[in-house]
């Protein structure tokens, strides 16, 4: 992966998201930022504007309510406030990709509303998303001062990109982990640097609070990656409509059996302003992954054991071929107790050789009508599903691994879940075979 190029560096102090060790971090992590940080005052000769006033530049960003313009000529940026204003010569490059956004808000707390600019500071290549390039930015932070030859010009904090790294971890531990009891799932743990992330020796399952999940890779036949190692990536800022600044950290994974690293999701948090650095703001730290490998929580299981039997009382199947290689049928449990019989002549695919299907908090048992087979290449080659709540937010692909047994003359194939399930989970629920 190509190297980000910055144009400036964004220096950000982090601090513990955790309200245990806040404060005490806080200021310890701020204080050792501050030897590399600089809040800069400008002298008037670095603050008058050349050739023409900046009446007479293009205006490429303005917020009326605080009476804040960026105008630009070509080849610098001058802020304007009132009477205050500062040439910034470093930008052109970024303004060819971009036009810096403005937000104004008091980050601060000291009562008044700061300029917060952010600026393209470079292109990262991706390679761990449909996205060829995607731009980085780095924010500066202007206050109206008076020097000390009473010139009315701006100090700025900068702060960005890499040096996050440093404070990052010298405040926080984080582990990634593949749970024992079912290798779906990749776990992310965060917690305080002096505290240990303990883990249950039978499930794998973190005793730590702060935790979230992510989907494993597979093959092209369902079965889950085994995860090698991981790091940490890029660390992307944004600013939300609001003016909150939030801070984004990639987290990289690579597995035994391939050789491509993988994005799975970020490190999320919020930033604040505190001692003239920007931080991360507390309690708003968590780990999110991406859409494609989003997935269930597996402590969230099913609070008793619970059965439903389906029976179907068809007895025409209508096909010709004994070996089942395509079932795609739809259930709801909703309103099932114990058992029930339908008549699955009506529905498509071939699910009118199953003679019932019985579900329960961990899997799902189809039985083949007397004569007819599972297809055993279907099912190698991972082309099975159970799906709740389809085509929804609440989507769930929970499938984990399946069997085909024979019992007294006919086929058993057996889906197992990828962790236990709640009768009322299976509102909506999809079985797919061969599809």
């Amino acid at each position: 992966m190509k190297k980000i190029i910055l144009a400036v560096i964004l220096l950000i102090a982090a601090v513990g998201a955790f309200i245990f060790s806040y404060q005490y971090r806080n200021d310890k992590i701020s204080q050792q930022t501050s030897e590399n940080s600089t809040i800069t005052d400008y002298s008037s000769s670095n603050n008058q504007v050349s050739g023409n006033s900046a009446a007479e530049h293009r205006l490429i960003a303005e917020d009326k309510k605080n009476d804040y313009q960026l105008y630009y000529d070509g080849s610098d940026v001058t802020i304007v406030h009132g009477e205050y204003s500062k040439k910034i010569s470093a930008w052109t490059e970024a303004i060819k990709k971009e036009i810096p956004s403005i937000y104004c808000k008091d980050y601060d707390g000291d009562g008044k509303n700061e300029l917060l600019v952010k600026v393209v500071s470079g292109e990262q290549e991706q390679q761990y998303s449909d996205e060829k390039i995607k731009y980085v930015y780095s924010l500066y932070l202007f206050k109206p001062i008076v020097s000390g030859d009473g010139e009315k010009t701006f100090s700025f904090i900068t702060a960005a990109a890499n040096t996050w790294k440093v404070p990052f971890e010298s405040a926080i531990i984080c582990e990634l982990t593949q749970l024992k009891a079912c290798n779906k799932f990749l776990q992310f743990t965060m917690d305080d640097f002096d505290r240990e992330i303990v883990y249950d020796d039978k499930t794998g399952i973190t005793k730590n609070k702060h935790v979230d999940y992510a989907r494993a890779l597979t093959d092209a036949k369902q079965r889950y990656y085994t995860l090698s190692r991981w790091n940490k990536g890029s660390g992307i800022y944004n600013i939300q409509k609001d003016g909150t600044i939030t801070l984004d950290i990639q987290v990289l994974v690579s597995y035994e059996e391939i050789k491509d690293v993988h994005y799975i999701g970020d490190i999320h948090c919020q930033m604040n302003i505190h001692n003239n650095n920007f931080v991360l703001a507390p309690n708003t730290i968590y780990f999110k992954a991406l859409d494609a490998y989003k997935t269930a929580d597996p402590r969230d299981t099913a609070k008793s054991k619970w059965s439903c039997l389906i029976h179907n009382a068809s007895t025409n199947t209508n096909f010709q071929s004994n070996e089942i290689d395509w079932i795609e049928a739809k259930f709801s449990l909703t309103n099932m107790n114990g058992s029930q019989t339908m008549y699955f002549e009506t529905m498509p695919s071939m699910i009118k050789c199953i003679d019932d299907v019985k579900f329960t908090q961990k899997n799902v048992v189809l039985t083949s009508k007397k004569g007819y087979t599972f297809s055993s290449s279907v099912a190698d080659n991972g082309k099975y599903s159970v799906i709740l709540n389809k085509g929804s937010k609440n989507e769930q692909s929970i499938a984990y691994t399946y069997s085909i047994k024979k019992e007294n003359g006919v086929e058993k194939l057996t889906i197992r879940f990828d962790k236990t399930y709640d009768k009322e989970d299976f509102s909506d629920v999809l079985i797919n075979f061969g599809v």
